[in-house]
């Protein structure tokens, strides 16, 4: 998954979690990172996957809220994230299946080698 879909995702899963921090103290969740968020909380604004709503603990306060839209790009993401687990976990079990066949192709090989070597050396003692 790339870079950006990996920060949108921590963003949008940060908004739809954040029940108290109003949106002017909503950098504070990203401590030193917000520099890099903040310019993807920007382009996410622009797509229409948030809103400020109301806050219920403190009325007149704001916060951000996921729209449906929102709600449908968080589910989009994390099966990307998903899938690309599999193939990961896919290509290492291949990877790892193909490296102990290939071993014990070379022991069973080996063992041939020595075992027609020492036949031949055997006959020629006698």
């Amino acid at each position: 998954m790339e870079k950006l879909n990996e920060m949108e995702l921590e963003m949008l899963i940060t908004i739809r979690n954040n029940e108290t921090v109003e949106s002017g103290q909503f950098y504070k969740l990203f401590e030193h990172r917000w520099p890099q968020y903040e310019e993807c909380l920007n382009i996410l604004s622009g797509k229409g996957l948030f809103v400020q709503g109301d806050m219920k603990i403190r009325p007149g306060m704001k916060k951000y809220e996921l729209t449906k839209k929102g709600n449908d790009r968080v589910s989009q993401l994390l099966s990307e994230r998903s899938h690309a687990v599999q193939v990961k976990l896919a290509n290492l079990s291949r990877a790892k299946n193909l490296e102990s066949s290939q071993k014990e192709y070379s022991l069973s090989g080996m063992f041939a080698f020595l075992t027609h070597f020492s036949n031949r050396f055997r006959r020629q003692v006698h």
